[in-house]
């Protein structure tokens, strides 16, 4: 799933302190639906430099949501 900037903009957050611009018609992936474990994640986000900051599931455990933030 990706959200396209209709126009060009600049988005802040500053919740932690990102601002992030965007040219019309850039895309921005919003989700990636996949099969992974957390080690796994938590592998694939230490090799980009990033650390699992969260890790939710629904209460069959059959589904994740995770927050990554810099390491």
């Amino acid at each position: 799933m990706r959200l396209r900037a209709r126009r060009a903009c600049r988005v802040r957050i500053p919740a932690v302190g990102l601002e992030v611009t965007f040219a019309r018609g850039e895309e921005l992936r919003t989700e990636i639906s996949a099969k992974f474990t957390r080690p796994r994640l938590e592998r694939d986000y230490a090799a980009a430099g990033l650390e699992l900051a969260d890790w939710l599931t629904d209460p069959d455990r059959l589904f994740a949501l995770t927050l990554a933030r810099p390491a």
